[in-house]
This record gives C-alpha cells, structure tokens and sequence, in this order.
C-alpha cells in the first residue's frame, strides 16, 4: 500500500476564496506599480489538447503529454471561460505523474517581502484522456499510438501547488497551494505569500490532495492568475516601499526658439515633495510641481545649448533612488549633422517593415528556393532562457524580411524549426527544458508572421531542443552556433 503524504514547511499569510483584496495598505496608484505581472496570466491561446498556453513552459514528465489549452472540446472539456477565452487544463494521473507549467517571473519576488496573489480554480464535470501504463513508460510513443490508448476518466478532485524556484521548472520552494479543488463553477482563490528565497520562476502544478493512499485521475481549471502585489506581512503594519524614478521620454519641446523644454518624470513611494532633487547641470531646482495622485513630476526649463545633464534624486525612509538624462541642443549655426535630444534606451517597438530585398537573408530570393531547404535565421536574438525576443531591432528587421517574402509568396510554405545548444559535461542541460525552450522560440517566430497577416496554413514551427547540433558544444562558439532558429521549406506550389 502506497500512502502520498508530503510535508512542506509553507508560509502562506491567509487563504480565502472570495473576490476581496489584501492590497488596501497601497494606495490605488501605486498598485500596478507595486505588481509583479505575469505573462499571458488569462491562459489565451488556440485551444487544443496537449500544447500549453503560448509564454508558459511545460515543466511536467517528459513522457507525457502537456497540458491543455481548454475549451477545446477535447476531452470532453467544454466550460466557458471565466476571463477571455482560453484556460489551463491540467490534470493528475494514475500512473504518478501530474502536469505543470511555469514561466520567468518580469522581476523577482523578494525575501521577506509579502505579497497577495489570486487565481481562479474549477473542476470539469466530465474530462476524458489517456494514461501510458507502466509497461510502456519508458518507450517513445508515436502519435497514432498514444491516439489508441484508451481513454480514462479524469473527474476526483486535485488541488493546485505554486512553486518558485531558480530556473525554469525548478521546485525550491512552496509558495501555496489550495485545497481540494471539486467545484465546478469558477472560484476566486487568494493567498499573502511571504517567499524565503528570492523567487525568479514561477511554477503552476497540478497534484492530489494529500494525504492519499494511491495515485488517481484527476483534472483541474486554471483562469484570470493576478500579478504579485507587494502587501504588508503584518495587518497593523504599514507598507513602506523603496522609493522608485523614472524620466518620462521623450522630453517635450515646448519653444525651440528660446530652448524651452518640459520635463516629466514618473515617482512612486515617494509622498513628500520634500523628499525629491532636482539638478540642471549640477544645480538644484526648486520650481517643479509634483501631482500625490498620478505620480508625476513636472516642469518646464530653458536649457543652454550643448549637453544639458538632468537629475531626479528621491528617498523615503526604505532606501533611496536616482535617475539621470541627457537633452542635447545643437548650437544655432553649426552645420554638424542633428543628434537625438534625448540619450535613451534603443527601442523595443516593432520598426517598419523593409522592402523586399533579403539583405540580412539573400538566400529568400525566390529563385533559389527549393523544398527542403533549410535556411538559418542570422541575427534573431532572445532573452536569456526565454521566447521573449531581445530588444536588438535586428531581430524585427530580419523577421520582417522572412515576412514579406511569405506575402510574395503565398504558395510557400515552410516550417519554423528552433534548436538549443547541448550544454557542456561542467554545466549539462536540462533536457525538458531544452525542448520546451526551442519550441517556445519557434511559436514566437511563427506568431509574429501570423500577427502581421500570414494565414496560418502556411506555418509550421517545432522545437528540436539539442538533437541537431551543427558543430561541438565543447567550445562557446560551436554553443552559440548550435543555438538557432531555421526555416525549412516545405513546398513552393501550396
């Protein structure tokens, strides 16, 4: 007899299921500010079994299928969504495996710091799927075989674990979890969380309610996950967070003529205007206004021509910030060429696309196209460990040329293969993750071309994770050159 009983040592604040909230030590401004958001935290996506929602990793058992993007009609799962319409389906099986997803936190949760976090739950009255008996766990299932599995029913009640770790997928600690999750209409579930590590990604699982003698069929909804927003730990405490500041761009020309310029700035945490600097040039200002219920600095100056050096210092009593800019003035007459005003970051929007002409990918030209070839996709850059593209402008400029010769060439069809490095025997590679990350990159790459207008038909993508490596991960170069995303051409007559 096999008795699951697992002992974890949890704090979790308080646990409710109703619509109230535990932020109203946070003034209302401050609340989005406040929050760590999730990506896509409605679960949206295509529905259809197997495949998780887009900007969340499978982080169950390699051998078993992911979870679903549900009302998909799949397995008999038809519930309306609460929020949008999409959901997470997830279940537990008999076989002692379960499913879960997870995803890279924007920030990470400090420890020692408190905060509130919903989602809401059901259960599905009816969901139908297969489990691999024991006999055939550790055998590669095609398709068609796993399709003959028969099917069993999912419908005893399972509850939802939260987990944060250091990398994706990875269990260091146990934020919450609900009960036993039986209701079949939707239910808002709350908890305060007071994480004892710094938490970087976030995990969703699916488990039994424990204590359970054996393994069991079980399914679970997920919809509408919040962000995590900072709360007090203590009822009678209040919140003081560190103060925050931020140059609102571009800097406003007001009079170009006698050099007048507005300046804004976003401050959060901050609720004396006592408590903020201003300096122009190393001297400090004192005329600026300072709006308590939008956060936002203002004031309007008349600026030398060259580099005029802008500074915001604030402070509370939990720390202290700073934030610094630049506007450039060209000297009346001087025939150098016009420089921008304002030093920023490079910018993460989407440019224009590029007339056809391949530069960055000569070989799109269609006259060289064949099926079967396969194209490498040259300067395409991602987040470390994530799907999200990077903020290099490349990366648009070249997804831009594959997508105007897809609109060219609407009897193309190709397939979006992405591929991960194999690590090294130092540092080897989590193997899950490999696959799930190189699929991830190849749905962004597919999504971006059917956002711009390519009709789906003619995009395939798939994730080969380190299966083909094109030189030795032994060395940085050969890593970097195994990490990729390719086009591959399918047909060239639809």
């Amino acid at each position: 007899m096999r008795l699951i009983l697992e002992i974890h040592i949890i704090i979790v604040l308080g646990f409710m299921a109703v619509h109230g909230s535990w932020s109203q030590s946070i003034p209302a401004a401050d609340i989005a500010f406040n929050t760590i958001h999730l990506e896509n935290p409605s679960f949206e996506d295509i529905a259809r079994p197997s495949i998780p929602p887009r900007k969340w990793l499978n982080c169950g058992f390699p051998e078993e299928s992911a979870p679903d993007v549900q009302p998909s009609g799949d397995w008999s799962v038809f519930k309306p969504a609460f929020h949008g319409h999409t959901y997470l389906g997830m279940v537990a099986r008999e076989n002692d495996t379960w499913e879960s997803v997870g995803q890279m936190l924007e920030k990470p949760l400090r420890k020692g710091m408190c905060y509130t976090f919903s989602i809401y739950l059901c259960s599905s009255k009816e969901y139908l799927s297969q489990v691999i008996p024991d006999s055939l766990k550790h055998i590669e299932l095609t398709i068609e075989q796993r399709a003959r599995l028969p099917l069993k029913s999912f419908t005893k009640g399972i509850m939802l674990r939260i987990w944060g770790g250091d990398v994706p997928c990875h269990k260091r600690e146990l934020l919450a979890q609900s009960g036993t999750i039986d209701n079949q209409e939707w239910k808002q579930f709350s908890w305060k969380i007071e994480p004892q590590s710094d938490i970087k990604y976030l995990s969703l699982e699916a488990f039994y309610k424990t204590p359970t003698l054996f393994p069991y069929n079980g399914n679970i909804l997920v919809d509408n996950a919040s962000g995590f927003t900072l709360t007090a730990c203590e009822e009678d405490e209040e919140l003081i967070l560190p103060p925050v500041v931020k140059f609102l761009q571009p800097i406003e020309k007001i009079n170009p003529r006698l050099n007048q310029y507005r300046v804004r700035a976003q401050i959060h945490n901050v609720h004396s205007k006592e408590k903020i600097t201003f300096y122009v040039n190393g001297k400090e200002m004192g005329a600026f206004d300072f709006d308590y219920d939008t956060h936002i600095f203002s004031t309007t100056l008349y600026l030398k021509e060259g580099k005029n050096e802008l500074l915001i210092e604030v402070e509370n009593d939990e720390g202290y910030a700073k934030d610094q800019t630049s506007v450039l003035i060209i000297e009346k007459g001087s025939q150098k060429k016009e420089e921008p005003e304002v030093a920023q970051a490079a910018s993460t929007e989407e440019p224009a696309s590029q007339p056809p002409g391949y530069k960055i990918l000569p070989s799109l030209g269609y006259k060289n196209i064949k099926k079967g070839q396969i194209i490498r996709v040259d300067r395409l850059y991602f987040a470390t460990d994530s799907s999200a593209l990077g903020s290099d402008t490349s990366s648009f400029a070249v997804l831009n040329e594959i997508y105007a010769f897809l609109k060219d060439n609407p009897k193309v069809l190709i397939e979006v293969g992405g591929h991960t490095n194999g690590g090294t025997k130092k540092r080897p590679i989590n193997m899950r993750f490999s696959n799930e990350l190189s699929r991830a990159r190849a749905r962004t790459v597919a999504e971006y071309l059917v956002d711009k207008g390519i009709p789906a038909r003619q995009i395939q993508y798939k994730g080969y994770g380190p299966r083909k490596p094109l030189a030795s991960n032994d060395t940085a170069q050969g890593r970097i050159k195994n990490q990729r995303v390719e086009i591959k051409i399918l047909s060239t007559d639809g």
